[in-house]
């Protein structure tokens, strides 16, 4: 390194070049592979990345307007249920979780967490599944 690099070396440049002269990003895990291509410039990338990672799910909202969201999507037959007894079991699980939730309080303002009937989701999802 020159005497005009040393001089001006920042402190994170000099504990960078130390750590790699250790040999500190020796086989670090995704090395040599390329960058993950995100396509056009998206300024979310890192959220969407912290969202799969953490196996957040379609609905990152406060539990209320989660559950919300929930059975709107039940009540219009938008679900991944294969058949109506596993639509019954994801409404039974669903009311179950809205009852435990109206039961808690929660930060920010009041929303109505509604119940879901198994036949209304049923009668939607066949609906969907015809068309």
């Amino acid at each position: 390194m020159s005497g005009f690099d040393s001089r001006f070396e920042t402190l994170v440049d000099k504990q960078i070049r130390e750590a790699a002269a250790r040999g500190s990003f020796d086989d670090l895990p995704g090395q040599g592979k390329p960058l993950a291509d995100a396509g056009p410039y998206d300024e979310d990338w890192w959220l969407k990345e912290l969202a799969k990672r953490e196996e957040v799910g379609p609905y990152v909202l406060p539990v209320p307007l989660a559950l919300r969201r929930e059975a709107q999507d039940l009540i219009s037959g938008l679900t991944k249920a294969r058949s109506e007894r596993e639509l019954r079991e994801l409404v039974a699980d669903y009311n179950t979780r809205a009852e435990k939730a109206r039961r808690r309080p929660h930060a920010g303002p009041s929303v109505v967490i509604p119940s879901v009937d198994a036949e209304q989701a049923i009668a939607a999802w066949r609906e969907r599944r015809a068309s």
